[in-house]
């Protein structure tokens, strides 16, 4: 595996290169004034859902919930608990 090597002063002018060599799958060493600090590695990709297991997506049914206008209302607890409610 190919490394490139950056100084942490140059670091900020050279980000984006840095960013991309490590997505590309070279290993970045980000150097300070005592030696190698830090490796810059890309983050893998999320692994796929296991099959036959549902992926939840919000918002395909807008609408199809309502709350009540008076869902925040103050409710007698024993009522409630009563069957009353």
């Amino acid at each position: 595996m190919p490394t490139v090597t950056i100084d942490v002063s140059e670091l900020p002018g050279r980000l984006r290169e840095a960013l991309d060599l490590a997505k590309a799958g070279t290993e970045v060493v980000v150097r300070d004034g005592t030696g190698p600090a830090v490796k810059l590695v890309a983050v893998p990709d999320p692994p796929p859902p296991p099959a036959g297991k549902r992926e939840w997506k919000l918002g395909l049914h807008p609408g199809s919930m309502v709350m009540r206008a008076d869902f925040d209302d103050y409710i007698d607890e024993e009522a409630f608990l009563r069957g009353d409610i």
